[in-house]
């Protein structure tokens, strides 16, 4: 009997301390892991920070860009480099020349607002070029660039006299569009002449057409 209860004795000593060992090792690792909840919102709340950090220095440079650019202005020593592109077969020509007076002084604000300015009252000069408009490209101190739009194709002028329902009628030289009617009859023309008014007649100017007019309307 006392042989029985030492033998029992020592399994429940044995089994308490595989309890008391269980605990412990349960304890041990739940310390090694911080609480889920709480590591995700300091997570969360770190990478705001950060972000918040970079949006702010992010702005920062940029104000300090633009306050820098806005004290920049054009000087006697600024190159001005002019880009001619020309919509007719997209070809470009760059030249570089000396910075015009009227540009000397002013900073990208007041340059844009000129360039654009100067775009609605070209010269005629850059009429006959075929000038069409320039914006500012680049911006500093030492240069500028300046991109020029031009069209050299040449546009369809002149008129055509010509024979149409039996009357001789002016058209433009796209030889659809009516200009005016004559009010002459073919027949009052020789013959050489009506001949050339069926193929059509071109005239380079008005003043041609009327000139040709009032010698066969007498």
């Amino acid at each position: 009997m006392e042989k029985r209860y030492k033998i029992g004795l020592f399994f429940i000593l044995i089994l308490i301390m595989a309890l008391v060992i269980t605990l412990m090792w349960k304890r041990h690792t739940m310390d090694g892991f911080p609480n889920e909840g709480e590591d995700i919102t300091q997570n969360d709340a770190s990478d705001n920070s950060d972000a918040n950090a970079e949006r702010e220095n992010r702005q920062l440079t940029e104000d300090s860009y633009e306050v820098q650019m806005m004290n920049v202005t054009t000087t006697c020593d600024t190159v001005c480099i002019y880009e001619d592109i020309d919509k007719k077969d997209g070809s470009v020509s760059m030249l570089e020349e000396k910075l015009p007076a009227k540009y000397i002084g002013l900073n990208r604000e007041e340059l844009e607002r000129i360039l654009a300015e100067d775009s609605l009252v070209p010269t005629l000069e850059e009429k006959e070029k075929g000038f069409k408009s320039q914006h500012l490209e680049l911006f500093s101190a030492d240069k500028i660039k300046v991109l020029r739009i031009y069209d050299t194709t040449k546009e369809l002028s002149g008129f055509y006299i010509m024979e149409v329902d039996g009357e001789i009628r002016v058209y433009e030289c796209d030889k659809t569009t009516l200009y005016f009617k004559t009010g002459l009859k073919p027949e009052s023309l020789p013959p050489d002449v009506r001949h050339q008014i069926q193929e059509g007649k071109f005239m380079d100017t008005e003043l041609q057409v009327y000139h040709f007019l009032e010698s066969y309307s007498s």
